[in-house]
């Protein structure tokens, strides 16, 4: 029994040693805790406390300086400023003390936007004179400004603090793009999907409806129409006539839209059939037969026009040389200006020769006038002839080869067009199925733009 004794009183006095040591670890953790909520933390407090109110007030400091740096540089660029001198990029658009204000200005909001706590109102404050200075620079510096532009007024598209400023940005997105878009050449290294962009401009037009739009789809075709090469003005043309035809119809601007819808017509010729109608100087109507299964160069010209009298030696040289082979000329007198009167024009052809060899005109010659004269549409308004001279080239299947073909290549391309593999009878009967229906589709696609122009 003493054994036993002994290991109990061993085991009591063990507890109790225990019970001891964890009574002094609570009374000392609980002694530590006050320490240093007591003295530890006031401590720390005391020291970190004048760091973070000075790190807070470096930071303010900053800002304050950044947004002087703004306000200076805002007031050299706002100074007698006028957007209105900007819209032609050919032109130097700000003096260099304009220029330099607005990078800082940029480069100084892009510091500030960087900061992670400013408020709301100051973020708000310089993104919009950030956005200032970009449609500046965006006509001073295309390549490295614009694209920011673009990007900066898409992210705050529809945002309602910035609704004001971002309507006068797009516009000048419009400008610049259609400028970029139209000019053949541009070493403005900026590519403008033309498309893309006549689009931008037709939802900007629907949202904002009245003169301002007006101006910006004027000036895009304006800079179209300035293209000196016919060939790229057409192309653009075929790219954005379908895109506004339906936009005019719809806000009841009859003239415009058929306009659109001529030029539509004529830049979509190429690997279509071309129509030829009308009357000859003596008032015969145009026989069909005469071009059938031909190459045909069709002139339109007037009496008038300098450029169509001084390709006209070159015309009847080709003429001489391949005539005989299949190739025919039509010459379509537009009787768009003076004195173009069937007898007078007859008077020009008897009088007038040509070339060194001083030959008269061997071709057909239509006139318009006596087209308008009984009522009837021309070949000139029907594909919204304008400009003189006008070339094209048709296929003996009818269809047009080029438009607007060069001088410099017009005898290789009527070589090769004469000289073209001829098709099976079998094959020539698709090709005509097929352009049939190609033409019925064209065609049924004005006629009920034509209708819906009408209902307006």
């Amino acid at each position: 029994m003493l054994p036993i004794c002994i290991v109990q009183r061993g085991l009591i006095v063990s507890v109790n040693i225990v019970s001891v040591n964890i009574e002094e670890q609570k009374t000392f953790f609980l002694s530590m805790k006050r320490f240093f909520f007591l003295v530890v933390i006031p401590i720390l407090g005391l020291f970190f406390t004048p760091m973070v109110l000075f790190a807070e007030t470096d930071t303010r400091k900053r800002l304050e300086e950044l947004q002087q740096i703004v306000d200076q540089n805002i007031g050299i660029v706002d100074k007698n400023m006028n957007l209105e001198l900007l819209q032609d990029l050919g032109k130097k658009r700000l003096p260099k003390e304009n220029a330099d204000a607005a990078k800082t200005v940029y480069e100084t909001a892009e510091k500030i936007l960087a900061e992670k706590n400013i408020s709301e109102e100051f973020r708000v404050w310089t993104l919009k004179r950030k956005i200032f200075v970009l449609i500046l620079l965006a006509y001073e510096e295309i390549p490295h400004y614009f694209p920011r532009l673009v990007a900066i007024i898409d992210e705050l598209d529809g945002k309602k603090e910035f609704e004001i400023l971002v309507k006068e940005a797009e516009q000048h997105v419009l400008r610049i793009g259609s400028a970029l878009a139209v000019t053949p050449g541009t070493d403005r290294k900026v590519a403008i999907d033309l498309k893309s962009l006549a689009e931008r401009m037709l939802l900007f037009a629907k949202e904002n409806p009245g003169p301002q739009a007006d101006m910006l789809i004027e000036q895009l075709f304006y800079g179209i129409n300035r293209i000196p090469q016919l060939n790229l003005r057409d192309k653009r043309i075929a790219v954005v006539a379908p895109i506004f035809v339906p936009y005019f119809i719809e806000s009841n601007r009859k003239a415009v839209a058929q306009s659109l819808i001529a030029n539509e017509r004529r830049a979509l010729l190429p690997g279509n059939p071309m129509l030829l109608a009308g009357f000859d100087l003596d008032g015969k109507p145009f026989n069909p037969a005469l071009i059938k299964d031909k190459v045909v160069l069709v002139q339109f010209w007037g009496t008038w026009c300098a450029p169509c009298r001084e390709e006209i030696p070159n015309m009847i040289d080709l003429y001489e040389k391949y005539h005989s082979k299949g190739f025919e000329i039509i010459g379509i007198n537009t009787a768009v200006k003076g004195d173009e009167r069937p007898e007078k024009v007859r008077q020009f052809l008897t009088a007038t020769t040509f070339g060194t060899k001083r030959k008269t005109i061997p071709w057909l010659i239509l006139h318009e006038g006596i087209a308008e004269a009984q009522n009837k549409n021309t070949v000139t308004k029907y594909y919204g002839i304008s400009e003189l001279p006008v070339l094209i080239l048709i296929a003996r299947n009818g269809t047009v080869l080029k438009l607007h073909p060069l001088p410099s290549t017009l005898d290789a391309e009527i070589n090769a067009a004469l000289n073209a593999v001829e098709l099976t009878p079998e094959e020539q009967s698709r090709a005509k199925t097929a352009r049939q229906k190609q033409e019925a589709k064209i065609d049924q696609e004005i006629q009920e733009q034509l209708k819906l122009i009408e209902k307006k």
